[in-house]
């Protein structure tokens, strides 16, 4: 009997034993599921650029940007002494930035601003509509951004020198910004995305370009490039620059490309960022045009972004 039990107990273990090798062996062989990729950037900005990521739901981000002046500027007689005197652009703010952004869904952002440059008040919405898959099933995610701002800058500011022989608009103070962003998660270190957007001002001082004679125009298509390298795992470098068509950005030295290079750091609750940039302004209403700073003459602004996130 004792033998009987024995040998009974060897086979149940063997059995059990290759059961448990059959399930690897069917696991391995097994086709991939379509799991959604994770965390394609850390944040839901680059440098200027926005990213695929949205806030999660029921969640708020509140975050802090700040952009100094210029490091130095070449085209200054002395430029060394002038940038020496502005502390190499830290004595001075380009652009300040106060934002909260809350996640209706996992895939859905609102969020609110108000930015210094221009005074202007923005609303906007990010919607992902399309996720990554790690088998690459599906290779890219896509969302669809779109806000509104509002400048409640003195009207002085708003109109230039220009003769008000015209009727003035409270509609004249809105602009709007509508961008399809594409990303994808090339490999566990690379993330990379395209930027097609469009930005429309209700009103705009009269400009042309002096090399060509084109004329500004409210309408402006945009095609952005963005990129984050990760060198550890909570350390990044990220980068992103802005093309501008029309004739009116073709060569023209008072309308310069937006072009920021820099780092990103994760700290816990908080993503820390800092960057090279040569546009002004902190958001695409404001940094897009009118730029007209150039990385070649050194003017190049430091700026840096500070979020937090409070889950609700």
């Amino acid at each position: 009997m004792r033998k009987v039990l024995l040998v009974a107990s060897i086979l149940n273990a063997w059995c059990f034993f290759a059961q448990d090798d059959l399930l690897n062996v069917l696991n391995e062989s097994a086709p991939a599921t379509h799991q959604k990729v994770f965390a394609t950037f850390k944040s839901t900005r680059l440098g200027n650029a926005l990213t695929i990521e949205t806030v999660k739901k029921k969640h708020l981000d509140f975050r802090i940007s700040h952009r100094f002046n210029n490091i130095y500027d070449n085209t200054q007689p002395n430029a060394l002494n002038a940038s020496a005197q502005n502390f190499f652009g830290f004595d001075a703010a380009s652009d300040i930035r106060f934002s909260f952004d809350y996640g209706i869904t996992d895939h859905l952002t609102v969020g609110i601003g108000r930015s210094r440059m221009n005074r202007l008040i923005d609303g906007s919405v990010k919607w992902r509509f399309l996720e990554q898959t790690q088998d690459f099933h599906v290779p890219v995610s896509m969302a669809l951004f779109a806000s509104t701002g509002y400048s409640h800058d003195h009207l002085s500011n708003i109109y230039g020198n220009v003769v008000m022989d015209f009727k003035k608009s409270e509609l004249h103070r809105l602009n709007y910004f509508t961008q399809l962003i594409i990303a994808c998660k090339a490999t566990r270190w690379l993330s990379i995305e395209l930027l097609p957007g469009y930005l429309y001002r209700n009103y705009i001082v009269a400009k042309t370009n002096s090399s060509n004679n084109a004329a500004n125009t409210n309408g402006q298509f945009t095609l952005g490039f963005a990129g984050r390298v990760k060198l550890s795992k909570r350390m990044s470098v990220i980068g992103d620059y802005f093309y501008l068509a029309g004739p009116y950005f073709k060569n023209n030295p008072q309308a310069r490309h937006p072009l920021a290079l820099g780092m990103e750091m994760e700290t816990g609750g908080h993503v820390f960022a800092f960057f090279f940039t040569n546009a002004s302004g902190l958001i695409e209403n404001n940094y897009l045009v009118g730029n007209s700073d150039s990385w070649k003459n050194g003017q190049v602004k430091f700026g840096f972004r500070v979020s937090r996130t409070f889950n609700l």
